[in-house]
């Protein structure tokens, strides 16, 4: 299916100026003795997470892969954390955004094909560091790496600068490190929680780890969302514990020698767990992140109220100087109400389309003044019905079958009142 080119270009550069969504996926390191643990906790709405396993070929090492992606076309099924058979972890994590820079004479090559190409090549931070010299990281304009080795040595990957460090216990969170001066300022409390318990004694047993772990998922009160996945790696011996949607009374203990033995294969995380009621709620929840059908929808619309808004505009414009001094402006009215109810609508959408966390922080987490745009928009339609009284009434009935669906998707999504 096409996406119709103007209302997402709109949309496109509508999500350019707005802020990042509070996220808060926290990674950290132990290493001590000569035994390595990495510890993830990966935040989402996601409700197709999947454990992925791949065989080495030809001298690969073969690698184990959690992934998961959200409902929206814009998006796809992506390994977000792994593991492969030398021990080397990688992380990705969203960070503050920064403007895309281009490296002249570096071969581009996207995250779904390059962190596979360094899972199956490098063994550890170093030879990654290598491979990522080469390339041109412009993609990771809001996200960055983090990648660990057997050998405790970590690497901080950003679209322009790489961090290699050895800290014998290390936390990070979604926050561009190479800005960071005071890892302690950091505005993250789970972070800093979990940072506080590495420093009050840090050791690389797996129950240790996990008590870290725990320490940072998140679980709010929207539906009781929040953390969807957590790993422990144990990189000497290559074991891979993992708790599914913050819960940490379960657990799948994955020894990565032998389940690469039983081939390539993809395993949905949810069937391997005790169905969770939390769980289940986010699976019923309905939003354009969960019902791709819903998502093309609001595009569509978005394309008509484009459309509509542009020839009220034109019309009110030409007619209004035409009219201004033979007849009565009120007769222009409705095309004007019409125009700006449009305007809100695409401006409303274009969050809804582009912004997850609307949908569990409300409106008001983009910015303070997109919270009260559902109720311009039902001022604006109630001028629009009261000066179109007039108006043919089969006009007014197309117009609540639009209007009448979307008001009540705000209601369900608690979206119209701040």
């Amino acid at each position: 299916m096409r996406i119709p080119f103007l209302p997402l270009f709109l949309l496109l550069l509508l999500l350019l100026l707005l802020p990042l969504n509070a996220q808060a996926c926290t990674s950290f390191k132990v290493t001590r003795d000569g035994r390595t643990i990495v510890g993830n906790n990966e935040d989402a709405w996601s409700i197709n997470a999947q454990v992925r396993f791949e065989q080495g070929k030809d001298g690969a090492f073969g690698a184990i892969y959690f992934g998961h992606f959200n409902g929206s076309p814009m998006r796809s099924m992506t390994d977000q954390i792994g593991m492969n058979e030398a021990g080397l972890v990688f992380d990705g994590l969203v960070v503050q955004p920064v403007a895309p820079r281009v490296r002249k004479g570096k071969r581009f090559i996207p995250f779904d094909d390059l962190m596979p190409m360094v899972m199956r090549t490098c063994a550890t931070v170093h030879e990654a560091a290598a491979v990522f010299r080469t390339c041109d990281l412009g993609w990771l304009t809001h996200a960055m790496l983090f990648l660990v080795d057997r050998n405790g040595d970590h690497l901080i990957v950003e679209a322009d600068t790489m961090i290699i460090g050895s800290d014998p216990a290390f936390a990070l969170g979604n926050w561009r490190m190479s800005t960071c001066t005071d890892p302690d300022a950091i505005p993250m409390p789970r972070l800093q929680k979990g940072r506080a318990l590495l420093a009050a004694g840090a050791d690389t047993t797996l129950e240790r780890g996990a008590e870290v772990l725990h320490s940072m998922v998140a679980c709010r009160k929207k539906m009781g969302e929040g953390t969807l996945f957590s790993t422990l790696f144990d990189t000497r011996n290559g074991d891979v514990d993992l708790w599914f949607y913050h819960d940490f009374g379960e657990k799948v203990r994955f020894k990565l020698k032998d389940e690469l033995a039983k081939g390539d294969r993809v395993i949905p995380m949810a069937s391997l767990f005790t169905p969770s009621g939390e769980y289940e709620a986010l699976q019923r929840y309905i939003t354009p992140f969960h019902q791709r059908w819903l998502w093309w929808t609001l595009v569509v619309l978005v394309g008509a109220a484009i459309l509509v808004g542009l020839v009220c505009a034109v019309l009110f414009t030409v007619r209004g100087v035409r009219r201004l001094f033979r007849n009565p402006i009120g007769r222009l009215m409705p095309m004007w109400w019409l125009g700006m109810t449009c305007f809100v609508f695409v401006l409303i959408t274009g969050f809804l389309l582009l912004k997850e966390g609307v949908y569990y922080f409300g409106l008001g987490d983009v910015e303070p003044f997109a919270a009260w745009l559902p109720v311009v928009l039902v001022v604006l339609l109630s001028l629009l019905v009261w000066t179109s009284r007039h108006a043919p009434r089969w006009r007014l009935a197309i117009g609540a079958l639009v209007a009448l669906p979307y008001l009540a998707l705000l209601g369900y999504w608690d979206l119209l009142w701040p």
